[in-house]
């Protein structure tokens, strides 16, 4: 099966069109532009109409099907989109989806898209019956240098002249939501079209839109960036992210950066793999291990396990300024004047 990245579709789709695309990911807006770039290279091909199904409820899949066969009074080619949401596939479904690779032909053009990543869904038999017709479509959460890159290239795309201090703020203010990062600089194109801008310029224009995960709490954690770690931390807790869930993620790294540290030497790749860590994370748990002390990492343990103690039996009334000082722990070793271990005995 062909597999494109997302800034690889425009390409691909000059060169011709495939049968099928398959259009899987977390990513919201990288996922609506890709199927609005098939959907308007089919309609410069002559597939000039489109029928859009979503799974869901009592599902009609007869309906579905006859699209394949149904011809219009008006066009003789077709687009079929199917939306699988991000829905358990039953094995109802599956055996259902067997049925498309038979189905295709060079009327219909077939748009499979879901918000679950396409790791998911590749050991399916249907996914796998589809290998030599479709196209894969993937993409994947930005990290924060593909993001400012993003910002920096869509910014000149819309005729936009971000200095580096402004681009730094909206990267800030809009990390890990794409839609908002857009729309704000779209809304920017309009009114400052060719101007320069600078960060206190842009301040007064933004609102803070950043959407993260756990995991970029701790990529900040483990890098030493301490302001980014509380914003996020504090943007996890306004996302309602459950105080428990952030403990325990920062447990677990803790507990890897243990093994790393009882090796006794500089972690080696094979070390890094046998903790099952990506290569591009290692200089992050380089940058922690060089940081902090293996007594520190000790220490971080026994104010984690006191959260957990606390947290549960309700004797820690602000969970949120308990996690920011243990995201602090995480940055750098200061003196001891306050802890978890010592507010739980008194």
């Amino acid at each position: 099966m062909q597999k494109l990245y997302n800034n690889q579709l425009d390409a691909s789709l000059k060169k011709g069109l495939a049968s099928c695309y398959l259009v899987f990911g977390e990513e919201p807006l990288q996922k609506m532009e890709a199927i609005d770039m098939l959907r308007a290279a089919a309609k410069k091909n002559g597939f000039d109409e489109r029928q859009s199904f979503v799974l869901e409820g009592n599902f009609d899949w007869n309906e579905f099907f006859n699209e394949f066969a149904a011809m219009s009074l008006f066009a003789t080619q077709r687009v079929i989109e199917l939306d699988l949401g991000s829905n358990k596939l039953t094995p109802v479904i599956n055996d259902a989806l067997k049925q498309l690779p038979a189905m295709l032909h060079q009327d219909v053009i077939l748009i499979l898209h879901g918000q679950r990543s396409a790791s998911d869904l590749a050991k399916t038999a249907w996914y796998k019956a589809l290998d030599t017709t479709a196209v894969q479509v993937q993409f994947y959460p930005l990290d924060d240098s593909q993001f400012l890159r993003w910002l920096r290239e869509r910014a000149q795309q819309l005729g936009l002249k971000l200095q580096q201090d402004a681009l730094l703020l909206l990267q800030h203010h809009a990390n890990g939501n794409l839609l908002a990062a857009r729309q704000e600089l779209e809304k920017l194109s309009i009114t400052h079209y060719g101007q320069w801008i600078e960060a206190p310029f842009l301040q007064q224009y933004l609102a803070d839109q950043s959407h993260f995960t756990v995991f970029q709490l701790v990529d900040s954690l483990l890098a030493g960036q301490g302001e980014e770690a509380l914003h996020r931390l504090d943007r996890l807790l306004q996302q309602d992210t459950e105080p428990v869930v952030i403990a325990w993620q920062l447990q677990k790294e803790l507990f890897t950066l243990l093994q790393l540290q009882s090796l006794g030497h500089s972690p080696a790749a094979d070390d890094f793999k046998n903790a099952g860590i990506w290569p591009k994370r290692q200089p992050l748990y380089q940058q922690a291990l060089f940081r902090l002390s293996s007594n520190w990492l000790q220490f971080l343990l026994q104010e984690l396990n006191a959260f957990d103690r606390g947290f549960k039996s309700g004797l820690i009334s602000t969970p949120a300024s308990a996690l920011a000082h243990l995201v602090t722990l995480f940055i750098n070793p200061v003196p001891k004047v306050f802890s978890l271990q010592k507010l739980l005995e008194d």
